[in-house]
């Protein structure tokens, strides 16, 4: 059996665990931040800061946050020359006060362009006018507090075609990755220091979106275009293929760029079942995921690791209860911020 498993079980036998498989035992005394040698990170939101367990989860595991909603354009955006800074602003004190680094998510992604713009109809000289003010002015107000950012974010379907459905970047230009690559330009007129990413979800698994992702870092680099890494969200399953993983993401390697776990959570209720039970050996395989996927990123050339980011803290507040079903338990932390199986699992997987 895997390392993995002899040490939960030897966890079990002297600590004891939940039936949700939480435990408040760490397998050994590093805690995930201190353990890397990289950033780890989670994404946020500032309606939980008023909980203390969820705050204190933070900031003793955790060592860079990502915005889950209050960066993107619509909270942000609310009209020509005007937004609203509050949710961004909170986000960002928050991680100042608490010594934490903050990865701007994201600039421009297809389902966060406000009502007022795209009812706007620009032509493409106007739309891109807009866009590079919006863009100048939050990258500008954040400069120094944000260390890097998803410029652009889902531009690809799976099969490697660029994204046509309500997209008002393919509907306005005729060439859109030029349009992209223009406002890579733009971020790095406004924060040279911050690192820049092109961020979407299945990068290691749909090899014909990797092969258009890379294609297009290929035209990038050519031209110029500050391009210094690729995300990938992995929402993945505690079925999905491992080896796609490893092979994918020797593949990202390749490019030369860095790489982001940009999303990581592990679906389990994969069924999508009523009768679920998030039992003991349900807890293992999660873990089993979850170390399986910190292996193979420590796999990379050190310089090319950028972090590994959870898309969440717990369960309880995860995306994919509402999305995916009730029953799903895809994060590091149960409802109660206690440390699950899946903690260990990522810790053990991660090099000292």
């Amino acid at each position: 059996m895997r390392k993995i498993l002899i040490l939960l079980s030897t966890l079990v036998v002297a600590c004891g665990s939940d039936e949700k498989g939480g435990s408040n035992v760490l397998p050994e005394s590093k805690v995930l931040k201190d353990k890397a040698k990289y950033a780890i990170g989670a994404a946020i939101k500032s309606s939980l800061f008023s909980e203390s367990a969820y705050t204190s989860a933070l900031t003793t595991h955790f060592s860079q946050v990502t915005a889950e909603w209050e960066m993107k354009m619509e909270p942000i955006w609310a009209g020509h020359n005007q937004y609203k800074w509050d949710g961004a602003d909170k986000i960002i004190n928050f991680a100042s006060a608490n010594d934490l680094k903050v990865h701007g998510h994201t600039l421009l992604w297809h389902r966060s362009w406000p009502q007022w713009f795209k009812s706007a109809k620009y032509d493409s000289a106007a739309f891109e006018s807009a866009v590079k003010q919006y863009i100048q002015a939050t990258t500008l107000r954040y400069k120094g507090k944000v260390v890097s950012w998803d410029v652009a974010n889902e531009i690809f379907n799976d099969n490697g075609t660029l994204r046509s459905t309500d997209c008002p970047v393919f509907a306005t230009f005729k060439d859109p990755i030029g349009f992209y690559g223009r406002c890579f330009r733009y971020v790095n007129e406004m924060d040279p220091d911050a690192k820049l990413f092109y961020n979407d979800y299945n990068v290691v698994t749909a090899s014909n979106k990797r092969a258009a992702i890379k294609r297009m870092i290929t035209r990038f680099q050519k031209e110029g275009v500050p391009i210094q890494g690729i995300g990938d969200q992995f929402h993945y399953k505690v079925t999905t293929d491992k080896n796609a993983i490893k092979t994918g993401l020797a593949d990202l390697g390749s490019t030369g760029l860095m790489v982001h776990i940009s999303e990581l959570d592990i679906v389990v209720n994969t069924a999508q079942s009523e009768g679920y039970e998030f039992s003991g050996n349900e807890a293992i395989k999660q873990a089993e995921m979850y170390q399986y996927i910190a292996e193979s990123f420590e796999s990379l050339p050190a310089a090319q690791k950028f972090g590994i980011s959870l898309w969440g803290v717990s369960d309880k507040d995860s995306w994919l209860r509402s999305d995916w079903h009730h029953k799903e338990y895809p994060l590091l932390f149960d409802d109660y911020y206690k440390e699950k199986q899946a903690y260990k699992g990522l810790l053990s997987g991660i090099k000292q």
